[in-house]
């Protein structure tokens, strides 16, 4: 019994730590919180489809909206249990020789994208309250009922919400974007294993494109 447990402290205690380095390898953080990142990104991608196929498809929009309800609200119940993640077992930390003002800048951008992914399905979800629509997406709960009584349903309100989520949609949109762009810099021109902690299949990367340049002269200075 005390093996057992002896065991499952350490498989823990590893999923908390992350995959170990390996001699000229980056750290990698747990496969929980990788696995969650990917899922997230993929439903965010498939929220905004079904959202825009509701809207400007010519196919059947209910089915489209309700697709877009079900993966708006996952995205939603997954950020949370991001969130719990990030806590319980948080990422590896930034190379010793990182910018500090990315790193300041980077931060701000994953905490900025966590806000964006809870305000829009928030927002769209209030758009679906207000034009009392729920009935139509099995399974989503009235929020003026979940707010016990709050009055959400006013077409005034429903009409805000709805240009706020449109808002919030394309600037998360944006922001994916811009976050893809600096992964592709941080692996490209910075060389840097950023990118190869969340891609395994990458293979592996030593450090930033400084680090190795230093290499470089230093063993052409001992020739």
């Amino acid at each position: 019994m005390l093996d057992l447990r002896r065991l499952v402290r350490t498989r823990l205690n590893r999923l908390r730590r992350g995959s170990p380095a390996q001699p000229g390898q980056a750290r990698r953080p747990n496969l929980v919180s990788v696995a969650a990142h990917w899922a997230g990104a993929w439903l965010i991608l498939l929220a905004l489809y079904f959202g825009l196929s509701a809207v400007y498809g010519s196919g059947p929009r209910e089915d489209a909206f309700v697709a877009h309800a079900h993966a708006g609200l996952t995205v939603l119940g997954l950020v949370v249990i991001r969130l719990f993640l990030r806590t319980m077992m948080p990422w590896p930390k930034a190379p010793s020789g990182s910018s500090g003002i990315l790193h300041v800048v980077a931060e701000a951008m994953h905490w900025t994208l966590y806000g964006l992914m809870i305000l829009t399905p928030l927002t769209g979800w209030i758009v679906a309250s207000s034009m009392q629509c729920c009935m139509g997406v099995p399974g989503l709960p009235d929020l003026d009922a979940l707010g016990s009584g709050i009055p959400l349903g006013h077409p005034a309100r429903a009409m805000a919400a709805y240009h706020v989520h449109v808002f919030l949609a394309w600037s998360l949109l944006s922001l994916i974007s811009l976050h893809v762009l600096a992964a592709l810099v941080h692996h490209f021109i910075f060389r840097d294993p950023i990118l190869v902690r969340m891609i395994p299949a990458l293979g592996s990367r030593t450090g930033p494109a400084s680090a190795s340049l230093g290499d470089r002269k230093s063993s052409t200075s001992t020739t």
